[in-house]
């Protein structure tokens, strides 16, 4: 059995180089006033040892101090993002000793304005990094050239804009999870003729990034398979749900071919109360996220399937991500870190653990 090799000491590397322990610690930590031979001679003795230096203890001996902003929409209690910042307050407990401090800054989703004014206080406060949501994906290249130019790490959660330069990405594939939202549609239901396809915002607003992809991906599916499926686009109103009412009693009343319907944004719970309302049990539903009022109506079978994106993954990794590139100058691989699409039915709910 081959030995576990002894702590490598700083004095066993200053012999081994032939310079004193205090070059050594000065090639290390990176402080300078080091001789271009010593360091050379240092780093030499280094890689014959395979040196690994505790980054988390030099991380508790710096001096230096982090800021972190997370630019992220309003929320009320129960809702989506709640889960998103539990995530981020998980991740900064755990690095709480590293002198890293995290403000959110909150946004109203449905106001292109509210997240201009946020990136706004952003680029003001110049932090270390952010933690970023994208918006509409023209105001959220914008505003992410600006961080690129100031040098400012960012790193994305919810939705992916192949335009910008983010450190990492942390959540779904939007594309292929709108693609699996069609595909569920069409297993649960092999001869749908009409199929209801419900946003949530301000109308006259355009949707959010995230919100396109998926619908880019479910219309994809229905192009490549389903070519004489008609689609009904419903845009329902995020603050007035007397109009979604009557937009609802309009649709489907008024067509009565339709026997499914899918969501793209966490509120499926809408559509499936005006379903269980008026007794419509004929209508596959697809939602997305595991809010409560979505967790019942699937339990009742009025919501088929539910597509969880564990938000709370994305919030811890995303700041963790930052931390370990910021704090303790890990190599951060410029890859999409896509969350599992998870599928939730009626059987098996109660057995769904989030991260």
């Amino acid at each position: 059995m081959k030995s576990i090799p002894e702590k490598i000491k700083i004095k066993d590397i200053a012999e081994k180089a032939g310079v004193s322990p205090g070059t050594v610690d000065r090639v290390l930590h990176n402080r300078g006033n080091v001789s271009e031979v010593s360091r050379k001679k240092v780093e030499e003795v280094l890689k014959h040892i395979d040196y690994t230096p505790n980054v988390y203890a030099s991380a508790l001996a710096s001096k230096k101090s982090f800021s972190l902003l997370v630019v992220m929409p309003k929320y009320l209690s129960g809702d989506y993002w709640e889960k998103m910042e539990f995530g981020i307050a998980r991740a900064a407990r755990e690095i709480i000793d590293f002198r890293v401090s995290i403000e959110i800054i909150y946004f109203d989703q449905y106001k292109i304005d509210s997240f201009c004014q946020a990136m706004e206080k952003v680029l003001k406060k110049t932090p270390d990094g952010v933690l970023l949501t994208p918006s509409l994906k023209s105001v959220t290249c914008d505003f992410t050239c600006k961080l690129d130019q100031k040098k400012i790490p960012y790193v994305f959660v919810d939705s992916f804009v192949e335009e910008a330069h983010p450190l990492a990405y942390f959540g779904q594939h939007s594309h292929q999870s709108g693609y699996l939202g069609a595909k569920l549609l069409f297993t649960q239901k092999s001869d749908l003729q009409e199929i209801a396809v419900f946003s949530f915002f301000h109308v006259g607003q355009k949707p959010s990034n995230q919100i396109s992809m998926r619908m880019a991906g479910f219309s994809e599916y229905v192009m490549e398979k389903r070519t004489g499926c008609k689609l009904h686009r419903v845009t329902l109103d995020a603050e007035n749900p007397d109009q979604n009412e009557e937009t609802m009693r309009n649709l489907f009343f008024g067509n009565k071919g339709i026997d499914g319907a899918i969501i793209f944004s966490s509120r499926a719970y809408v559509v499936a109360d005006f379903l269980k309302k008026h007794n419509l049990n004929h209508i596959t539903l697809i939602g997305y996220d595991l809010l409560d009022k979505n967790i019942v109506r699937l339990k009742d079978n009025t919501i088929s399937y539910l597509i969880a994106q564990r938000p709370e993954e994305q919030g811890y990794k995303g700041i963790r991500a930052l931390t370990d590139h910021l704090v303790f100058k890990k190599e951060i691989k410029p890859v999409n870190h896509y969350t599992p699409i998870d599928i939730l039915t009626q059987e098996n709910i109660d057995f769904y653990l989030e991260f």
